[in-house]
């Protein structure tokens, strides 16, 4: 059965936000790597960067469909923001409490919606999804769950920059953009990750391939999320910074093959 949370109080609770890494140890199988000699802090380690990275794909997902398709971006600020969980202790989808978005000028239908912020122009509106995402949400998650557990932040901040560039590639896998379009969409994904300054620069980034007249986005990272001290897990994930590039070729067109 799914539960609703309020992201805010949940970060707020430290008690509460420890039975959460608990749970979704327990769901991914971290229970299961005492196999592997390792001492319950890294099994709790391990848990936590993986909800991290789930928290993550849980907001960054919807925020980067409304800027990709049609220019508008969620208020998915930690206080605006819903988190859905599954049965088993997984975020597993996310929505705002209240539907405020922000919307460029040209946009005639948001113009007349007193939930939408009409900003100035493409600028004003990747600065407003970095404050309302990385800044009122994700940066407040990586510190929760730093201070929370000892597992250092850049490995954090680096599953939320897989997280924010692998929202980018199911997009593209569905739409099967021109080369134009998908230009765009890395355009996009540069802009939002690699903000001089920003705890994501250099973290994660996307790239295309092309494949049957269209493209298709894949990710690439410089950090790892620890998924690999899972039990049957493969040793590496195919965004793994660790993965020589032409494995990561040799498997990518094996999953487009397939």
């Amino acid at each position: 059965m799914k539960t609703t949370v309020g992201a805010a109080s949940a970060l707020e609770d430290s008690l509460g936000l420890f039975r959460m890494v608990q749970a979704f140890g327990r769901t991914a199988g971290t229970d299961e790597i005492r196999g592997l000699h390792l001492p319950p802090p890294a099994q709790v380690a391990v848990a936590t960067s993986l909800l991290c990275q789930a928290w993550a794909v849980s907001v960054t997902r919807p925020a980067i469909a409304g800027l990709v398709g049609a220019r508008r971006v969620a208020d998915l600020a930690a206080a605006n923001t819903l988190l859905q969980f599954d049965g088993e202790g997984r975020p597993v989808g996310a929505s705002p409490v209240t539907p405020r978005f922000a919307a460029l000028p040209g946009d005639t239908e948001a113009a007349t919606d007193p939930s939408a912020e009409i900003v100035n122009d493409d600028d004003a509106l990747f600065a407003w999804i970095r404050s309302r995402l990385f800044d009122d949400h994700l940066a407040i998650l990586v510190d929760a769950l730093g201070d929370l557990v000892p597992v250092g932040r850049r490995l954090l901040w680096g599953n939320v920059a897989a997280a924010t560039a692998g929202a980018f590639a199911p997009l593209a896998a569905a739409e099967m953009p021109t080369a134009d379009r998908a230009a765009l969409m890395l355009r996009d994904a540069r802009r939002l990750l690699d903000e001089p300054g920003s705890p994501t620069e250099g973290l994660a980034e996307v790239f295309p391939v092309n494949h049957d007249g269209a493209v298709r986005l894949f990710v690439r990272r410089q950090t790892c999320c620890l998924r690999y001290r899972l039990p049957d897990a493969p040793p590496t994930c195919l965004s793994c910074r660790l993965m020589p590039e032409s494995e990561r070729r040799r498997r990518i067109a094996l999953k487009l093959a397939g």
